[in-house]
């Protein structure tokens, strides 16, 4: 489909809203458009929608004219000057409705934007606080390990003493032993004495 690339200004004076009332429409992404790498805002059109609105505009001056024109040929007469300063109150009422519409429909624009931007924040604290639950969780389960870690390191201070015991319970037992090989070796020496003298 061919699209129509237009600023966001003309967009603007085709439909008769503000130019603030467009870029809100972007934002909101109601209305396909961009801002370009120049500052301008954009709106994204296909041809068709773009001569539509072009050919109303058009035909809306036309009118806009003719209807200027008519007003004017009123004013000669005095019934006239009154039906044209009816007419131009009544144009005037037009004007003024239209107005206000086009700024309801761009408070509703900004609303919509609104809302779009409450929702990320709601997600963004949302997701602020998983963070923070799950921070908290880790921190408890590292209390848990410290935990773990302080009763195994207890348990290895008792291993450790226990080794220690057996060991001088062994070097006891060594010493004993090396006593009693010194008191039999004490004992043959003297058995090989007496033999020698007899």
């Amino acid at each position: 489909m061919d699209t129509v690339k237009i600023k966001a200004s003309e967009y603007a004076n085709l439909i008769g809203v503000s130019l603030n009332t467009v870029k809100n429409r972007i934002r909101a992404g109601v209305l396909p458009g961009e801002k370009g790498e120049d500052g301008i805002w954009y709106v994204l059109l296909n041809r068709e929608e773009y001569e539509f609105l072009t050919q109303k505009e058009e035909e809306r001056a036309k009118q806009e004219a003719n209807l200027s024109s008519n007003l004017e040929k009123l004013k000669a007469g005095f019934e006239g000057s009154l039906i044209a300063t009816y007419l131009e109150m009544l144009m005037q009422k037009d004007r003024q409705r239209e107005e206000l519409f086009h700024e309801l429909s761009s408070l509703y624009t900004l609303l919509a934007v609104k809302e779009k931007e409450i929702e990320l924040l709601k997600r963004a604290l949302e997701d602020r606080e998983k963070e923070k639950a799950l921070v908290e969780e880790l921190r408890k389960e590292l209390k848990e390990k410290e935990k773990e870690i302080h009763k195994l390191e207890g348990k290895l201070k008792e291993k450790e003493l226990e080794l220690a015991q057996k060991d001088i319970e062994i070097q006891k037992l060594l010493l004993e032993k090396e006593r009693e090989m010194l008191s039999l070796r004490l004992e043959l020496e003297q058995c090989k004495k007496q033999r020698e003298t007899e």
